[in-house]
This record gives structure tokens, C-alpha cells and sequence, in this order.
């Protein structure tokens, strides 16, 4: 900051037009840069769930089908909040209880290899979309590096 002031000093306007530049770009780089992080988005992941079966396992709550199910969510317990709240909707909309447990099936998202597929829900299917912007994509990232350790 002292050479552009040095500079503006001893050539006058050239220095000023070269301030004028830095502060320009500094406040459209700092702009671009909260758009990125916050507005943007940069991923759609679409979900659809559907195809229910009935499992035949007698219950009386969706709780219960859970732990039928064996189902174990400990890994969410650190996941970021989009993650949380995403996988609890999608969870609500394949399994629930009515005499005996149904559990949909989920296209979109490979639980497994931890692809994510490009999908087109068809009628009778719930259809769950997760936009991903600049913050939600870096706490994702730093999720998925803690489970590698």
C-alpha cells in the first residue's frame, strides 16, 4: 500500500488510476466472492423415492421399522445440517408404518460408492432436490474428509 501511495506521489494521475484499478478489483473480487459462497449454486442433487414394498415385519410406529431395519444413522451425527435435514426428509418419505413396515426405494444417490446420479423422477415417486451452493459444498467436503480418518 505505501508503493501505490509512493507512486500516486510522484506521478500524479497514473498513481491514482492505478489505485482506482486495485480498489475496483478488490471490491468485485470480494463481491464474487460472497455470490460464490453464498448464492450460487453450484450442484442440484435430485432424490426420488418410490416403489414401496412391504416388508411383512409387524409395527406399529415408523420407529420401529428403523430398528427393524437395523438401520443406524451414527454416521449423520457430524454431518452438515444440509445432509441432516435432506436424509431425514428422504428417510420420512421411503419408510413408514401402516400394520406392517414399507420401506421405498431410493434412486439418485449410490449410499455404497457414494455416487450421485443424475435422475428424473417418474410419476408415483417422491422427488427430494438438494441445491448445493459454495458454503454447503465445503462443509460436505470437510465432512467427508473426517470420515476418511
Amino acid at each position: 500500500m505505501y508503493y501505490v501511495l509512493l507512486i500516486m506521489k510522484k506521478r500524479g494521475l497514473f498513481g491514482m488510476i492505478i489505485l482506482g484499478t486495485f480498489v475496483l478489483l478488490l471490491v468485485v473480487g470480494i463481491g464474487a466472492g460472497i455470490y460464490f459462497y453464498n448464492y450460487y449454486v453450484f450442484k442440484e442433487v435430485r432424490v426420488c423415492v418410490g416403489n414401496w414394498e412391504d416388508s411383512k415385519f409387524p409395527c406399529k410406529s415408523r420407529d420401529e421399522c428403523l430398528s427393524v431395519l437395523n438401520f443406524d444413522n451414527e454416521i449423520m451425527v457430524d454431518a452438515p445440517s444440509l445432509i441432516k435435514n435432506n436424509f431425514d426428509n428422504i428417510l420420512d418419505g421411503a419408510v413408514y408404518c401402516e400394520g406392517s413396515c414399507f420401506v421405498g426405494k431410493i434412486r439418485g444417490v449410490d449410499y455404497e460408492n457414494g455416487e450421485i446420479g443424475n435422475v428424473e423422477c417418474v410419476e408415483g415417486e417422491d422427488e427430494f432436490v438438494m441445491e448445493i451452493r459454495g458454503r454447503d459444498g465445503l462443509e460436505i467436503l470437510k465432512w467427508m474428509r473426517s470420515l476418511k480418518k
